[in-house]
């Protein structure tokens, strides 16, 4: 096996990290079948077939969320000594599988066993492997690398939920999640199969393609001797850095999320017919692409420390856009600006810190003892926007809480120095 995986740059004429690019981004287009955006278009005809509350619905998908958490205390570990091929081949083909299920659904606790099963594969494996594979091929060119892999799952988060949509209203949302489901095994299942790979020295490769001798760095966590530092996930807990972030994100999982869940049902108390929700929604993803490139670019310029304060900041003012929202062209306008923010945050900002920070040798185990406090959080912030929803009848309090959560990210964030070179040498046992 280690020959044959040796041998297969040689059948590519580009650095075999781009092939692992779009490997991870045809990855991202699928799985977005079990993300927010999509979920948000299924919450309205479920409930109304079968007379449920949008609690309830949310309850089940909140479930798999921390089921996601518990897997991923271990998946870290597994990605960083076999790679994340087999694991998220096996994941994407049983994803793919509980929505061909789902439009056989009759029951509620047949609805929660799809629901459960499918969150906790897509959060707790699939999002984690997808997250660290690509900045483990790349240094120097990690930001735009990083960039690239995300476009498709904003391609995917404006395609599917449109074609979603689309099917709903030829059909109806059982034909449509069959569909979504047959998409993910099309899509994704062979080309990682046949084409992941955990990192660039198992195949006689550096990063970024370089040769021998030649330093693959960035300028943050840097040694004298030019190699980029790789902290164990114990040398990581003894930095600042490491939970001033991680609090950071786990912050920001509790918004984005319950955020985008409820976008859609949101803009239909506004006003908005669900057709024009769905093309909000599927602009605010086409900006995420651009946002996602925008920040791999600035993060060579500002750092990706100052480039994430910012960021949050913006998304703070976002919210308080969202609320002023009542009409289809000012859905548009702020479908642009969100998207963009949100897509540099969650599809570059996000992966590119760690790794800079901490490393390529340990980063799935670092991410994957962030990872399930940050489940615990996306799973928490639909299920309360619900819950306040069903309570008070509008979105207005909890989006305003979202808001200042936000600030708490920019300000936490703003804190997390780099870790220096004495802090790391520091942490050596």
């Amino acid at each position: 096996m280690a020959i044959a995986a040796k041998s297969l740059p040689k059948h590519f004429p580009v650095y075999y990290g781009w092939i692992i690019v779009l490997t991870v981004a045809l990855a991202n287009f699928s799985q977005t079948a079990a993300t927010h955006p999509v979920l948000s278009v299924l919450l309205g005809p479920i409930t109304t077939e079968f007379g449920w509350t949008r609690t309830m619905f949310t309850a089940g998908i909140t479930l798999g969320t921390l089921a996601g958490a518990v897997a991923a205390i271990f998946v870290g570990r597994v990605i960083d000594k076999l790679g994340g091929r087999w694991i998220l081949t096996v994941a994407l083909f049983v994803l793919g599988l509980t929505f061909v299920l789902l439009a056989f659904v009759q029951t509620l606790w047949q609805f929660y066993v799809l629901q459960i099963t499918g969150r906790m594969l897509a959060m707790g494996v699939v999002a984690l492997v997808l997250q660290v594979t690509v900045p483990k091929w790349f240094v120097k060119k990690r930001g735009i690398a990083v960039a690239l892999a995300g476009l498709g799952g904003m391609i995917g988060n404006t395609v599917t939920p449109l074609y979603v949509q689309w099917v709903i209203s030829m059909a109806d949302w059982r034909v449509a999640a069959f569909v979504a489901g047959i998409v993910v095994w099309v899509i994704s299942v062979l080309p990682v199969a046949f084409f992941m790979r955990r990192r660039p020295e198992d195949m006689g490769l550096l990063p970024d393609g370089a040769l021998p001798g030649t330093p693959a760095t960035r300028d943050s966590g840097k040694t004298p001797s030019g190699e980029e530092n790789s902290l164990t996930l114990a040398q990581a807990a003894r930095v600042p850095a490491f939970y001033l972030l991680g609090a950071a994100f786990t912050l920001l999982f509790l918004v984005g999320p319950g955020m985008t869940f409820h976008l859609l049902p949101y803009l239909e108390g506004k006003g908005l017919t669900p057709s024009q929700g769905v093309w909000v929604l599927a602009l605010w993803s086409v900006s995420g692409a651009l946002g996602a490139l925008v920040a791999g670019a600035a993060t060579s310029q500002l750092g990706a420390r100052r480039a994430l304060s910012g960021a949050f900041l913006f998304m703070a003012l976002g919210l308080g856009f969202l609320m002023l929202v009542n009409s289809f062209p000012a859905g548009l306008v702020w479908a642009v600006y969100m998207g963009m923010l949100i897509g540099g945050i969650f599809n570059t900002l996000y992966q590119v810190i760690l790794a800079d920070y901490f490393g390529r040798e340990s980063l799935g185990r670092i991410n994957g003892a962030i990872w399930p406090v940050e489940m615990l959080t996306n799973a928490a912030g639909p299920l309360v926007a619900a819950m306040v929803f069903d309570s008070v009848g509008n979105y207005y309090p909890v989006f305003t809480f979202f808001a200042i959560v936000l600030v708490g990210c920019a300000a936490l964030t703003f804190l997390a120095k780099p870790p220096s070179r004495a802090a790391v040498a520091s942490t050596t046992p």
